[in-house]
């Protein structure tokens, strides 16, 4: 993961890792194991990142509001999003 990389591009690049490990490990083509990792629940959460709505977000910026979100919550106080 670089900075200034995109969520979408971390994801992309997580997902097609999973999906090639997974096609070594069991003999199948590269597009179902890709579909495989998919119905995973991490697969589904990169999904997300992938296609949501912070997909073109830098990494940098991306965890960073993540950890404020998570910090927030736990204080019991959930961040307020801009609409």
């Amino acid at each position: 993961m670089r900075p200034e990389q995109t969520a979408n591009e971390m994801a992309q690049e997580a997902l097609s890792r999973q999906a090639k490990a997974l096609a070594q490990r069991t003999g199948e083509p590269l597009l179902e194991a890709l579909e495989a990792v998919l119905e995973t629940p991490a697969g589904r959460q990169l999904e997300g990142l992938r296609s949501g709505p912070h997909r073109d977000e830098e990494m940098r910026y991306w965890q960073a509001n993540l950890l404020f979100e998570r910090v927030s919550e736990q204080a019991g106080h959930p961040p307020v999003h801009p609409v």
